[in-house]
This record gives structure tokens, C-alpha cells and sequence, in this order.
């Protein structure tokens, strides 16, 4: 293989068509490609190629299911043009200046104008037309939404495109038949059909979907929100209902279409947040007013001037928002929907907007049911409210004992502070009293070995003064360690070799009688130093033994903290166990009465 062909091998080993060949070979590639996730990862990564961008977009939307529902007899073709109420593919649908028909009129025109496929020489309007009238007549349950528009336009601008820069597969389809197609299979796969019904029932969960994920990945730009009384309602309405048509350009959109109709909602909520990261500087320095006029003046937001197509799929990539996380967030919404549903207070604006359902629910009319629904849920917390009042009450107990370990914690910590600071002050008596008594010292030694007085009574003793100082005279002092290691070697310093520690005060004594027959004014000095040493160590040696003490205090103070503690925490886990589990099964109890009231009627 030539090198050219190995590059070109290298640059299309990350892009779908490729992993869509190895996958048939055989049923262990295709097992590979699928356990892998190769497939996904490659779309991530490329994208889907231009030419099959949108066949796979046919079959990630699973239309060829959606397909079978074409009567029998008739072809596919043939049942769209009879949706639409055209004779061919080049007729233009008639639509009715009122109802759902005069809606899509009236919006035809407003749909992307600066787009030449949209102008008045384009041909975009009348497949427009064709392509919205044929979904609304077979999703007569959906009919038709302002931002359906958006969506089918941007399906046909990127079709138009892709045809005019390679030979686009479409499966025998037209550009308006794959986009009916492509339309339908958001509404039916995808998600799509709650968020363009009339008065738009999904978008409420939607919103706060993306307000707890707003919470959990920018809670300071969640909390200006709250403080400037904007809610994020402004902020991602219309990036949901057009799916981002109208914010990003058509090639960044069909990047992020890659995934939408290959992941569903959470890459929408991947999205939404890497744009939200892009906005969130600017945001944060706006008031409501400012938040308000920034979103009328920039429907685009300027991303395409800042923010390119790759960065953003990077950076929506490393949001982690799972099926799961989502579900588990639906979950939560449902709950604090029957909570509502059963409080007695009026609704706040807040909840008015994110369950706009409960506003008009006949609260009146299941009066009584609701008020059976609480006394049910009343038993559970009569139940766990003895369990729950006995531990409450001891980890009040172990709080109390906590407080008064710590106080005594913090006593015995004052006292041997203090102690401490005495016991540095006398050490360092007792070293300056040593550098002075060895400094005499030297100086007597080198006295007396010059004195003419040597020659008749051992001279040799003083011949080496300095040996004799270091290796004779190095006293008790010597022996002294420094302040920090008295606290870690217990009883070195007065518990060590006496034997040895007589020795050496005897041959002192004995080198000071020689000394006072030599330089008896000097031998004096040495004599008042010692005994200031003496004086010295009367306070010295009760206070290391204090400190001893209260070191052992303070390690018994301390391990009867953490015990209390721990007590404590384990009290409060168990507490906690009772109350999630409580609250588990009053949940479930709660959703199961709200089933049988809302069945019986």
C-alpha cells in the first residue's frame, strides 16, 4: 500500500462509513464496533460524512419503522404528496389563511428571509409549505408549532448544501420527503412531539431539567438569576423548540443534529450548556434589563464570531449528562409536582411557570381524595417519629458530651501551652548558664596552665586545655537534651544513668578543688554558676513532669473527642438511613394514591 493510501486509510479510519463496512464483515467486527462504541465515537469525533449525513439520521431516527405505517397499496411517495395535497414534487401545497394552515403560511415568510434558498427566487417557501403541511396532517396530535418552521427549513438549507458539494444519498428520497421524514422522526423519536403540541406541555420539564443542570454546573450564574428575578425560562425556550436553528449556523447545527438524533435529549442538554459556559461571563455582569435587551438584540448571540464548531461539540462532550442523571431528575420533578398538588398554599410564580398544569387543575372537585391522600401519608411519619425522636434525643446526648471532651480538650491545651512556655523559658536559663559556665571554665583552665604555680603539682593535667574541656569537663550540662526532645524521650534527662551522672558531678567537683588551688577567684565564679544551676533544676524537673502529665492528658482528652464524634456521626447516619428510607416509601406510597385518584376519574 502506498503511503498516500495509508494517509488517506488513517484520515477516514475515524469517520462512520468506514466502521459501517468492518461491521459487515462479520458477526465479531460487528460485535466489536457495537461493544466499543466505535460507531458513537467516531460521530463524536467527525461527525457524520456529508453525502450519508443524512441516511444515517434516517435510521439513528429509526423512520424506516415509522415507514411501515404508509397504508398498503399505496407508496411512500404517493402517501406523502396526498399529506401535503399536492400532485407532484414540484406542486405547491394550498394552505387555508386560518387555523393550523394559516399559522404556517404566516410563518413561511418569516423563516430564515436572508437565505437564498428562502427568497422570493428561492424554492425553500414552497417545500416549506409542503413539508409543514404534510406533518401537521399525519401528526394531527402535534399539528403544527411556531419553531417547527426553523427546524424544517434548516433540514432543507443543509440538504440543499450538502447536494451542491457532493452527490447526496437520500435513499431515493427528494430533500421535502426526507425532511417529512426527518420531522417526524423528532416527533416520534426524539422527543419532540410535547414541545411543539399546543400550549407546548413538555417544555416545562425541559426548563427545569436545565435549570437543576444549571444549578449543579454554574450555581453562581444560577443564583444571579434568582437575585435579578430572570428565569432561565428566557434563556433556553427557543434554543429547545428550534432545536438551536435559529442560535448556530448551519454547519455547526448539523454537527450538533449528529447527535441529537444519535443521543436524543441529553445531547440537547449538552449543548444548551456549553453555550450557557460561552454566555456566562457577559451574564453575569446584567441586570434583567440588560439579560433582556442582550437575548431581543442578538438572536445568534454572536457565537459564530467566538465560539467554533469544534470547540463547542468539545466542550458540550464534557458535560457529563447521562439517560440516567435525566431520568432520575424527571423523577424528582414528579415528586415536588404531588407535593404541590397536596400543599394548601397558593402556587409561587416559580412553580406557576415550571407545573403549569396545576394551575388549572379542579382542586375543588378532589378535595376529598387529596385529603385521604394526606392522612395516608401522615402514618408514615407517625411511625418513624418515635425512631426519630429517640435518636434525636441521644445525638443530643453525644452533642453534649462532645462539648463538654472539648472543653476539657481545650483546658488541658491552655494549661500545657503554658507549661511549655515556662519550660522553654528555664531551658534556656539553663543554656545560657551553660555557655557561661564552660566559657569561665576555659578560661580557668587556660589560667592555670600558665600559672608558674603548674610546674610543681600536675602540669600535665593542663597541658591541652581544650582536651581536657571537651573530653573531661563536659558536666551534666552536656547531657541536656533540647526542649523538644524532652517531650519525646520521656525520662532521658533525670531518669537516665545516675550511676554515670555521679561520676561526672564527682570528677567535677574533684577538677574545681584543683582549680580553686590555682585560680581560686575563678573557681568561685564556677562554684555560684553551679549552684545556679542547681537553684535552676529544683524548678526545672517538677516542671518537665508537669508537662509529661499533661501531654498524657491531652492524648486521652483528644481520642475521647474522636470517640464522641464518631458516636455522634454514626447516631446521625442512622438516623439519616431511617428518614431516606421513610421518605423512599412514603414517595411511593404517594405516587401510588395520586395513580388510583387520577384513574378514577
Amino acid at each position: 500500500m502506498s503511503p498516500s493510501a495509508d494517509a488517506d486509510l488513517d484520515a477516514r479510519f475515524g469517520e462512520i462509513d468506514p466502521l459501517e463496512v468492518i461491521a459487515t464483515v462479520n458477526k465479531t467486527l460487528r460485535s466489536l464496533v457495537e461493544q466499543k462504541k466505535l460507531r458513537r465515537l467516531a460521530v463524536r469525533a467527525n461527525g457524520f460524512p456529508v453525502a450519508s449525513r443524512f441516511c444515517h439520521w434516517l435510521r439513528a431516527g429509526d423512520v424506516s419503522t415509522l415507514m411501515k405505517e404508509v397504508p398498503d397499496g399505496a407508496s411512500r411517495r404517493d402517501f406523502y404528496l396526498k399529506l401535503a395535497g399536492i400532485e407532484s414534487l414540484e406542486g405547491k401545497a394550498t394552505l387555508e389563511t386560518t387555523g393550523v394552515e394559516g399559522e404556517i403560511d404566516r410563518d413561511i415568510e418569516r423563516t430564515f428571509p436572508a437565505n437564498p434558498l428562502f427568497s422570493e427566487e428561492g424554492d425553500g417557501r414552497r417545500l416549506l409549505g409542503n413539508v409543514l403541511k404534510a406533518v401537521a396532517h399525519y401528526a394531527d396530535d402535534v399539528g403544527y408549532c411556531q419553531g417547527m418552521n426553523y427546524v424544517v427549513a434548516a433540514l432543507l438549507i443543509a440538504m440543499k448544501d450538502a447536494q451542491d458539494i457532493s452527490d447526496l444519498d437520500l435513499h431515493g428520497l427528494s430533500m421535502q420527503e426526507a425532511a417529512f421524514w426527518l420531522t417526524l422522526a423528532l416527533i416520534r423519536r426524539k422527543g419532540m412531539a410535547e414541545l411543539w403540541k399546543h400550549k407546548m406541555p413538555g417544555l416545562s420539564q425541559c426548563i427545569y431539567l436545565f435549570q437543576q443542570l444549571l444549578k449543579l454546573h454554574f450555581y453562581d450564574l444560577s443564583a444571579h438569576f434568582r437575585q435579578i428575578g430572570m428565569h432561565s425560562s428566557i434563556l433556553v425556550t427557543q434554543w429547545f423548540v428550534t432545536i438551536f436553528a435559529r442560535v448556530l449556523t448551519i454547519p455547526t447545527l448539523i454537527r450538533v443534529w449528529d447527535l441529537v438524533y444519535l443521543d436524543g435529549w441529553k445531547a440537547v442538554y449538552r449543548v444548551a450548556l456549553a453555550i450557557t459556559a460561552e454566555l456566562r461571563p457577559k451574564l453575569l455582569a446584567m441586570d434583567l434589563e440588560g439579560c433582556s435587551e442582550f437575548f431581543r438584540k442578538n438572536p445568534k448571540l454572536g457565537l459564530e464570531e467566538v465560539l467554533s464548531t469544534d470547540v463547542l461539540l468539545q466542550r458540550a462532550l464534557s458535560y457529563k449528562v447521562t439517560r440516567s442523571s435525566l431520568q432520575q431528575l424527571e423523577e424528582e420533578r414528579h415528586l415536588e409536582y404531588l407535593r404541590l398538588r397536596l400543599q394548601q398554599t397558593p402556587l409561587s410564580e416559580e412553580h406557576r411557570m415550571l407545573f403549569p398544569t396545576l394551575e388549572h387543575e379542579d382542586i375543588a372537585a378532589k378535595k376529598k381524595s387529596l385529603e385521604l391522600i394526606r392522612s395516608k401519608l401522615q402514618r408514615f411519619d407517625t411511625d418513624v417519629a418515635s425512631d426519630t425522636v429517640f435518636l434525636q434525643h441521644k445525638i443530643e446526648l453525644a452533642e453534649k458530651a462532645q462539648a463538654t471532651a472539648m472543653s476539657v480538650r481545650y483546658a488541658i491545651a491552655y494549661e500545657l501551652s503554658e507549661a511549655a512556655i515556662e519550660l522553654n523559658e528555664r531551658m534556656e536559663i539553663k543554656n545560657r548558664l551553660r555557655a557561661k559556665f564552660r566559657k569561665l571554665m576555659a578560661t580557668a583552665i587556660t589560667e592555670a596552665s600558665t600559672s608558674s604555680s603548674t610546674s610543681s603539682s600536675g602540669f600535665t593535667l593542663w597541658m591541652n586545655p581544650f582536651e581536657f574541656l571537651n573530653e573531661r569537663m563536659a558536666s551534666c550540662f552536656e547531657r541536656l537534651p533540647l526542649f523538644a526532645s524532652y517531650l519525646d524521650t520521656g525520662d532521658e534527662l533525670y531518669g537516665g544513668d545516675n550511676d554515670t551522672d555521679d561520676e561526672e558531678d564527682e570528677e567535677t567537683q574533684r577538677n574545681l578543688k584543683h582549680l580553686e588551688m590555682l585560680v581560686p577567684q575563678l573557681a568561685a565564679e564556677l562554684r555560684l554558676l553551679q549552684r545556679s544551676v542547681a537553684y535552676n533544676d529544683r524548678f526545672l524537673r517538677p516542671l518537665l513532669q508537669r508537662t509529661r502529665r499533661l501531654q498524657r492528658d491531652a492524648q486521652l482528652a483528644r481520642v475521647e473527642v474522636e470517640e464522641t464524634q464518631l458516636f455522634k456521626d454514626r447516631l446521625a447516619d442512622q438516623l439519616l438511613q431511617i428518614m431516606l428510607t421513610s421518605e423512599k416509601l412514603k414517595n411511593e406510597r404517594m405516587q401510588q394514591l395520586f395513580a388510583e385518584v387520577d384513574n378514577s376519574t
